[in-house]
């Protein structure tokens, strides 16, 4: 028993060392990286030397991606970057988010390689996690705060029906996504062993750590520290040209458009599920009780919901313009005056015309925003006609509701004898229009006024009205 405590002891702490050794060790730049990446030549992000070709500044412009990473993310970075580009000052894109969609990370990380100016990443409030983690790599000049984290870039499956996440452990897709890092994240100077890691292992790091293990460049405290500690530096963008930037301090802050901000509600996991599941459940209904109108609501709440899940807003904003002309059509040929159906159809077009997009140089659907706005104009003013209208029919129809009934009483009216009429014979008067059969217990002239004193089946009961 003596002999055994110290051995057992022994063993213990050797398996405790050889378990447990610090996980920071294994993010140094090594073989992992090597083995996914080869051998990475740094060609963009901050190089040393005092040459360069241009001078970028002395504004900076600034995103802020914040939520759910989708189609809107790629809509505004892309957005923003044309006009960084066009007005030759670098572009600050502060990220804090949880991920997002891969394939829209994936387009925006490659537009960033190809940027003629730099792209500042940097993690602000809370995290950069997943497809943050992604963008921020990817960018020329890469930066956190103290107290955000980034990291945790395995895949995952998303069912928006359930709400439940699978991780994905396929290497048809894992590799890729790891091979993505290592062209756009390794090349600009970034651990490729530590990218790696971020996928195979969940790998999370907060600011100090981060800078440690290069991951990033620069810890700053907030957007204005940032802008200070990145002025002067030199970076090498696409084609090989060294850029200098020359700040002052000075940003803009480019905020969201219509459309992309429209996107980015409805990109929340728990809202998109929420339309999906009440769209179908009308559309079943309505298509039972066949309710055409409930179709249209459940229909568009079905394409805001595929929307928020990934939906490519170019073949969403073609849907909704094709099927709200049909129902406003449908609405103006088939039914009287313009109801539901008609405003579901004029806001499937609004919102369809507003999803274009306006990104000149992208590839897909795209027209010039003035031409956009020259639309919404045309169809903003038909929404507010159609539902003028709509607003006076149904006032009308409340109106005529609410009204007492009136019964119009043939006792009492006027009319004239079209027959001479005798005591107890029959002949033909004209009251109010209409041509009756009557009949009096006194002469009547033909020519005479009369006033009615009665009814009896289809006969009226006359007689001659006072003389004044």
């Amino acid at each position: 028993m003596v002999i055994r405590v110290p051995i057992f002891f022994l063993l213990t702490l050797l398996i405790i060392s050889l378990t447990s050794a610090p996980l920071a060790s294994e993010a140094e730049e090594g073989d992992l990286g090597s083995q996914y990446c080869g051998v990475v030549e740094k060609k963009y992000g901050v190089v040393e030397g005092p040459g360069y070709d241009r001078i970028v500044g002395p504004k900076t412009l600034v995103v802020k991606v914040e939520g759910v990473i989708g189609s809107w993310t790629k809509s505004y970075i892309l957005r923003v970057l044309k006009e960084a580009e066009s007005r030759n000052a670098p572009l600050i894109i502060e990220l804090n988010t949880p991920g997002g969609l891969a394939e829209v990370t994936m387009d925006v990380i490659a537009e960033l390689t190809r940027s003629r100016v730099p792209v500042i990443g940097f993690v602000v409030d809370k995290w950069a996690e997943s497809a943050g983690t992604m963008i921020l790599v990817s960018t020329h000049i890469a930066a956190m705060q103290p107290g955000t984290i980034v990291g945790s870039l395995q895949p995952v499956a998303y069912d928006p029906a359930s709400g439940i996440y699978k991780p994905i452990n396929e290497t048809k897709i894992i590799n890729p996504i790891i091979k993505t890092l290592c062209e756009h994240g390794a090349t600009k100077g970034r651990n490729a062993t530590a990218l790696a890691r971020f996928v195979l292992y969940n790998d999370n790091y907060g600011a100090d750590e981060a800078l440690k293990f290069k991951v990033i460049d620069v810890v700053a405290r907030d957007r204005g520290d940032l802008i200070s500690r990145v002025n002067g530096l030199i970076v090498m963008v696409y084609g090989g040209e060294r850029v200098k930037l020359e700040l002052d301090g000075s940003y803009e802050f480019m905020d969201l458009s219509f459309s992309e901000r429209l996107l980015n509600i409805i990109s929340d996991p728990l809202l998109s599920g929420i339309l999906l599941s009440i769209g179908a459940l009308a559309l079943i209904f309505s298509i039972a009780s066949g309710n055409l109108a409930g179709m249209a609501i459940g229909g568009l709440l079905v394409i805001l919901g595929l929307l928020g899940t990934g939906l490519n807003p170019n073949i969403a904003s073609l849907i909704l313009i094709a099927v709200g002309a049909l129902l406003v059509f449908i609405e103006l040929t088939s039914t009287p005056g313009f109801g539901i159906l008609g405003g579901v159809g004029v806001a499937m077009m609004v919102l369809g015309v507003a999803l274009v997009p306006a990104i000149p140089g992208v590839e897909g659907v795209s027209i010039s925003q003035s031409y956009i706005n020259q639309i919404l104009v045309g169809l903003y003013i038909i929404g507010l006609g159609a539902g003028g209208l709509t607003a006076f029919i149904v006032y009308k129809v409340l109106k005529a509701s609410r009204a007492k009934p009136y019964l119009w009483k043939l006792e009492g009216a006027v009319g004239e004898a079209l027959d001479d009429i005798k005591p107890g014979k029959y002949g033909f008067v004209i009251v109010e229009g209409e041509y009756w059969k009557a009949t009096s217990e006194e002469e009547i002239g033909k020519g005479d006024k009369v006033i009615i004193v009665g009814k009896e089946d289809h006969t009226l009961k006359v007689r001659k009205t006072p003389s004044k």
